[in-house]
């Protein structure tokens, strides 16, 4: 059986969380024996190219339905690949190397294409909508923040009605979290099947080692792994803004991944005192650096105050054994680790950043045996073993 999993990010060489997320579902597919081609639009020119994937249209093919197509790229590529006959739609079209009999479309901004791709065929494939986020909520709040209540009103009326299309269009829907479940269910009669996000368990080699001690110099540190995504940047300052006086002048804030240059070039950086100058920001790192950087922090933190869905950092903080200090917002989806050996959750900001300074004052966390076992649901293979089942039942409902 043919699958089709659409997606907006290349990911063979998946960093940030959508593009894990892609990856691990399509692994999953292929270890139930389905023949599964990714295939899909490069949403940003930052992206390298990839087979199956179209390159990024560039954001003045967007002002035919936006005036301003800042913060709103998905949303214009929903609507340029859409155009049956138009040359995005033809690019796209071409890409596809197997007749598929299921389309499974991570986020709603490639669902009109498989739409109208599906409707193309002798034999319509059922339709799989991926739902990563409430995503109107997300995208009111990240555009509120830079052009206002006005813009971020028109964006999210926009975004609503692209995933109401998309879950009404579709044969089964999945969600990340219980809270995304429940919303999913009050505004469509779809099935719908929970598949969390989860973690690829990882072990530290040497080398893994000995590059996180080159960047961290041997210091005591709280990791901080995050992407560019705006709502990243965000939180971090709404949480450590205002002062900074979690750390002593030997400890640092380590963060790792696309979140930490975005931060040094911020000006709110310098405003906030003792703040830069515990900063450490490699920006991307190597997996293997990662995983030492995990390995060794004494704290990880995961500052979140905008965005729905679940977050990837999370289960991999939780699976970590680290001492975890997270926001509501970031804990979404891993309600039932509130209370647990070592996590902590706050969301006010003078709060959190009293719990940072305790926690890095204190002994390394050492989780016992049944701990490490309880948290095995935080591994891809049990948070979404269920997805090959909930196809293939909806396969079995024919026409």
């Amino acid at each position: 059986m043919n699958l089709l999993l659409l997606c907006t990010y290349p990911v063979q060489n998946a960093s940030h969380g959508g593009q894990l997320r892609v990856k691990n579902i399509a692994d999953e597919y292929r270890r139930a024996g389905l023949n599964v081609q990714v295939a899909g639009v490069l949403g940003s020119r930052a992206y390298h190219a990839e087979d199956g994937f179209v390159e990024y249209p560039g954001n003045h093919s967007f002002h035919a339905y936006l005036k301003n197509p800042f913060l709103m790229e998905d949303f214009g590529i929903s609507k340029v690949f859409s155009e049956v006959g138009g040359i995005w739609y033809e690019r796209l079209r071409k890409k596809i190397k197997a007749i598929p009999d299921i389309i499974h479309v991570e986020q709603p901004w490639l669902m009109p294409f498989a739409f109208l791709m599906a409707n193309s065929l002798s034999r319509f494939p059922k339709l799989i909508y991926g739902s990563q986020n409430i995503e109107h909520r997300l995208k009111k709040e990240i555009v509120q923040s830079y052009f206002g209540s006005d813009a971020a009103a028109e964006a999210e009326k926009l975004i609503l009605q692209c995933e109401i299309n998309a879950m009404t269009n579709a044969d089964g829907v999945v969600g990340v979290s219980q809270n995304d479940v429940d919303w999913i269910k009050a505004n469509c009669n779809t099935p719908v099947c929970l598949a969390p996000n989860g973690v690829q368990a990882w072990s530290v080699s040497p080398e893994g080692r000995t590059e996180a001690a080159a960047l961290t110099g041997g210091s005591k540190y709280a990791l901080y792994c995050a992407s560019a995504h705006p709502p990243n940047i965000q939180g971090f300052f709404e949480i450590f803004g205002g002062g900074f006086g979690s750390l002593n002048p030997r400890q640092r804030l380590v963060i790792a991944g696309g979140a930490g240059p975005a931060i040094m070039q911020d000006p709110r950086l310098s405003e906030s005192a003792k703040l830069s100058e515990r900063v450490i920001a490699p920006g991307l790192v190597p997996q293997s650096c990662l995983n030492g950087l995990l390995e060794e922090a004494q704290c990880i933190v995961l500052p979140l105050t905008q965005g729905g869905g679940t977050n990837l950092k999370t289960a991999e903080a939780l699976w970590s054994g680290k001492y975890v200090l997270a926001t509501k917002v970031a804990m979404r989806g891993f309600e039932k680790y509130y209370g647990a050996n070592g996590v902590f959750v706050i969301d006010e900001p003078d709060a959190f950043k009293r719990k940072l300074r305790e926690l890095m004052q204190i002994p390394s966390l050492s989780l016992r045996l049944e701990e490490r076992n309880l948290r095995k649901d935080l591994l891809w293979e049990n948070s979404i073993g269920s997805l090959p089942e909930f196809i293939k039942n909806l396969k079995s409902r024919q026409g």
